[in-house]
């Protein structure tokens, strides 16, 4: 893990590191979800999806959308230009609409210390993401969609700002920033929504291997997430189907699972000696059982997805093979949650924490 004052800028949402990026690898995201509530669904919200993104690539299919980079993320006077691709899928608690967007446009990245502004540039429409941890602001504004969220403070711990970058190599690394909550406020086609929302912006320099993830919001404030990138038969897998015979022999790079219990503001983790995922497929959607043991505390969380969005990337073949990844996301409901300390000071039930909303994603393929 580096933890230098190199890092210090790219701590601003604002700002990304653009001095090493590499051909074919460098991979470059925004990306916020919404939890939209539903009165008539606790458990099971609404979500709206949206990432604003380039990569150093020639040559990428994304769906059936084939795309080149025509300008790298560059500095000028203090803006950052780039090109790149707008996209965003809603569910609605009745239908999947994946691809609401997929649209190539060209960006403008400015900021005033943590205040900024994402710019996507194209007539006729309002895709811009700014403001500040005081307040941020999506608008996903066209001649077909309507929708502003605007994300406020929730809690000291979900709505810190941060930073982690990791190096696998001297060549290799990624580096991610994080909000793990804020409250959402806004519009859909002019009626008023509220809700949460998570936000992280990514830097990925390195070949793209497959993970689980995932999140929790709880309506008291307490949040849940975990992670699990891994290689293994999966990378070889290359279609959309949700279950595939190379689905087993996982070889994790690591897991963690992040539990905080806003009620005695408390934050628990588990790492990869301590940590099992398994999942299952039934009726062509997954659930993931998500279990942590160590020697103070315990952890189980079950989740069953009830939709799925999914976005295919295609490069072209290198070293003979096929670079193709399959980008699952899953709006999901908390079936079972228990956490426990070995001494008994602290047992929390699903029952305690209230209404929850819930996404999780399971990638397959590579990237190379």
């Amino acid at each position: 893990m580096i933890n230098s004052d190199e890092t210090k800028p790219y701590q601003n949402l604002w700002v990304l590191k653009t001095d090493d990026m590499i051909s074919n690898l460098t991979w470059y995201w925004w990306w916020w979800i919404f939890f939209v509530r539903d009165p008539d669904r606790p458990g099971r919200t609404k979500q709206l999806m949206i990432l604003w993104s380039t990569k150093y690539t020639k040559d990428i299919k994304i769906m059936d959308k084939r795309w080149s980079v025509k300008q790298l993320p560059t500095w000028n006077d203090k803006v950052l230009k780039f090109n790149g691709v707008t996209a965003a899928w809603w569910y609605d608690n009745q239908k999947m609409y994946d691809q609401l967007l997929l649209e190539d446009m060209n960006f403008e990245v400015c900021n005033d210390g943590d205040k900024g502004e994402l710019r996507p540039i194209k007539e006729g429409t309002d895709y811009r993401f700014y403001g500040s941890p005081e307040k941020y602001v999506v608008n996903i504004q066209d001649s077909k969609n309507d929708f502003h969220f605007e994300m406020t403070p929730w809690n000291d711990y979900l709505q810190k700002h941060r930073f982690k970058e990791k190096a696998y190599t001297k060549k290799y690394s990624h580096n991610i920033l994080q909000i793990f909550g804020m409250k959402m406020k806004g519009r859909i086609s002019g009626l008023e929504v509220d809700g949460s929302a998570y936000h992280q912006r990514v830097t990925v320099n390195a070949p793209g291997a497959p993970w689980y993830w995932g999140l929790v919001h709880w309506v008291d404030g307490s949040f849940i997430s975990y992670s699990n990138p891994f290689v293994g038969p999966q990378i070889f897998r290359n279609t959309k189907n949700p279950t595939s015979l190379l689905d087993w022999g996982d070889i994790s790079l690591y897991k963690s699972i992040r539990f905080y219990h806003w009620d005695t503001n408390t934050e628990y983790n588990f790492k990869t000696k301590s940590i099992q995922i398994k999942h299952a497929v039934k009726s062509g959607l997954p659930i993931f059982d998500v279990r942590g043991r160590d020697k103070e505390k315990e952890i189980h969380l079950r989740l069953k997805a009830y939709a799925r969005a999914y976005w295919r990337f295609q490069q072209p073949k290198r070293w003979g093979m096929k670079s193709i990844l399959y980008y699952n996301e899953y709006p999901a409901e908390v079936e079972n949650f228990h956490f426990s300390t070995r001494n008994g000071s602290l047992k929390v039930k699903k029952e305690d924490l209230g209404d929850s909303a819930s996404n999780f994603e399971h990638t397959w393929g590579k990237l190379i």
